[in-house]
């Protein structure tokens, strides 16, 4: 029998270059995934990537999730169609570099804190909302390196991903005296996705082992984690001529 068969998991950014690979890994598990997606573009290239997986379910619904009105409606519907919530999981946001901080356009700041910090909160504040509710269920922040770390033009992305850490300690503590347990899967070596082709190293994880972890018992987790995932490495990333974003 599948792992998750009859759960019901709530991605949000199940669309990115991490967020796919934690959606074809709920669906192998036998799961049933809801994912909010912004366009049809991405819907299909999703669809397309998990199209030879027979266990699961994948729905996808049309959503913004950074406004207010459209990730509550999305809430909404969730609750109406679905009835209930046992996991869910938010990788969103990007990778920003290219100025120091003391030269970062406000626009910029601003950009990566929605992208990066606000987003985060509006699903959290309406689906971990479900879990307590529920007094039941799993909340995931998928989470990196930067979080720790501290690389010359690139403190903006080390500033949100500390940021998202801290948010995931006050919510867990939050849950203490609930049976709703909420972490973060933060990844210290660059994941291998898709996108990145042949361009990896044999021991960075792969985007499905993240959802194998988000997706296992504690004890498991420590297990998988501290076996695979603890070593250190910086980023790769080495291109500067233009400030960017790198979404999950």
């Amino acid at each position: 029998m599948d792992q998750l068969e009859g759960k019901n998991i709530v991605v949000a950014g199940g669309t990115g270059r991490v967020g796919e690979g934690l959606v074809r890994s709920f669906l192998s598990e036998g799961a049933q995934v809801i994912v909010p997606v912004r366009s049809t573009s991405k819907e299909q290239r999703l669809r397309s990537y998990v199209e030879g997986i027979e266990t699961g379910r994948l729905i996808c619904l049309p959503t913004h999730i950074g406004e207010e009105g459209s990730i509550q409606a999305f809430r909404n519907r969730v609750l109406e169609e679905y009835e209930r919530v046992d996991m869910a999981v938010a990788c969103l946001g990007g990778w920003y570099y290219g100025y120091p901080l003391h030269r970062m356009p406000y626009g910029d700041w601003q950009m990566i804190l929605h992208d990066n910090l606000n987003t985060h909160f509006l699903f959290m504040k309406n689906f971990l909302s479900i879990l307590h509710d529920q007094n039941d269920g799993q909340f995931v922040m998928i989470n990196g390196s930067p979080s720790e770390m501290i690389i010359p033009e690139e403190g903006a992305t080390s500033i949100v991903a500390a940021a998202q850490a801290m948010m995931s300690r006050a919510l867990a503590e939050e849950a203490k005296t609930t049976h709703v347990r909420v972490y973060s899967v933060t990844v210290y070596n660059p994941v291998r996705t898709r996108d990145r082709g042949q361009t990896v190293m044999p021991d960075w994880p792969t985007a499905e082992d993240l959802g194998t972890i988000s997706s296992s018992s504690s004890q498991a987790r420590r297990r998988i984690s501290s076996r695979r995932f603890t070593r250190s490495i910086r980023s790769t990333t080495s291109e500067r001529r233009h400030p960017r974003t790198v979404p999950q």
